[in-house]
């Protein structure tokens, strides 16, 4: 059986020699990691071999068949603006909202408060973390592949808790999606790290026949990453299946209180539900501990102080205990007899009071 994350951070936070950490199985992500520099075949990178135009640099125009190390890339960071940790707070209530969703606003900080300030804390842990990445000995374009991710992902997760603060809940799950690719890539990014290289190479040129900068896409998806890791896979098959056109879940939405003999809809509903709010913020939560942890693997690029790490443990651990309360909302995987994996909605209920209810998908 698999340590837990929290198991995985203590690890992480006492030390070590960071080489064995890297080539040893991540707890948390599941990836296995490989000493910096070393290259795999291009058919197991997250995206496309090296193309021809920067074989030049990497030294044989057939580099990518001989695997030869690619350079480093040509690009130096110059900078990196990271928000202050001790200030950083969510977002206010926007001005202007509509009766139902200033009424969620309401509840949501009256009922889940503890959500909030965990919410909160695990960013300016991040934000704590993601500085020590600008230290003369760090600065370097393989730190900022790594940050260049995070920092969509710090984006995307409070994102989505403000969305569910003002009731827009299915409007958060593919920011929940987003968070889970993003955290899935910086777990698989040492083992692809070629990927990323090839494209800072050929990255910025002139593309002549358009008369535009060619950024080029750098194809990348982690898909590994998340089978590996149970809670990101958990989170993104849900996030995936909640947020597409299925009949279900649009139901759950729109229609919260339908049955087989009526269907009331509701257009654009924004009304406070207690399940929703649970099931999503704690998500955000999850996620953001496994930021957290993909975080502290990096110590070469990422080399916070002990005291820190000690932090981001404790924090882990009430988040832990947080998500573990009876009574909340959460998602479990359900086989069912056809061996089809299916989501089981457990404590979903609309106010405090309501009877509990168990919703199949």
């Amino acid at each position: 059986m698999p340590r837990s994350t929290l198991a995985a951070l203590r690890s992480d936070s006492s030390g070590g020699n960071g080489a064995t950490n890297r080539t040893a199985p991540c707890a948390g992500c599941g990836s296995r990691q490989r000493a910096r520099g070393s290259t795999l075949p291009a058919r197991h990178r997250g995206g496309p071999p090296p193309v021809r135009d920067v074989a030049r640099m990497t030294g044989p125009r057939d580099a990518a068949e001989s695997e030869m190390p690619i350079l480093d890339p040509p690009q130096r960071v110059s900078g990196m603006r990271v928000p202050d940790a001790e200030g950083w707070r969510l977002p206010g209530k926007p001005a202007g909202l509509a009766p139902d969703a200033e009424d969620a606003w309401r509840q949501t900080g009256f009922l889940l408060s503890d959500d909030i300030q965990l919410i909160e804390a695990a960013a300016r842990l991040q934000l704590r973390l993601a500085v020590t990445g600008y230290t003369p000995a760090a600065r370097t374009m393989t730190m900022a592949a790594y940050a260049s991710l995070w920092s969509r992902t710090f984006s995307s997760l409070h994102d989505a808790t403000s969305l569910v603060q003002r009731g827009a809940y299915q409007s958060a799950l593919p920011l929940l999606r987003m968070a889970v690719e993003h955290i899935a890539a910086q777990a698989q990014l040492p083992d692809e790290l070629d990927a990323f290289k090839a494209w800072a190479h050929s990255a910025y040129g002139h593309h002549a026949p358009t008369r535009s900068e060619e950024v080029g896409l750098g194809h990348y998806f982690a898909g590994e990453a998340i089978a590996a890791d149970e809670h990101l896979r958990l989170i993104y098959r849900a996030a995936s299946d909640l947020g597409r056109p299925n009949f279900g879940p649009t139901a759950l939405f729109v229609a919260a209180e339908a049955s087989h003999q009526r269907y009331p809809l509701m257009f654009d509903d924004a009304a406070f539900h207690l399940g929703w709010a649970q099931l999503i913020l704690g998500w955000v939560l999850r996620l953001g501990a496994k930021q957290l942890h993909v975080a502290m693997h990096q110590r070469e690029q990422f080399p916070a102080p002990q005291p820190l790490r000690d932090e981001v443990v404790a924090h882990v651990a009430r988040v832990d205990a947080g998500l573990a309360e009876d009574g909340r909302c959460h998602l479990e995987e359900f086989v069912d007899d056809e061996a089809r994996r299916r989501h089981l909605l457990v404590d979903f209920r609309r106010q405090p009071p309501d009877a509990a209810k168990r919703i199949l998908l």
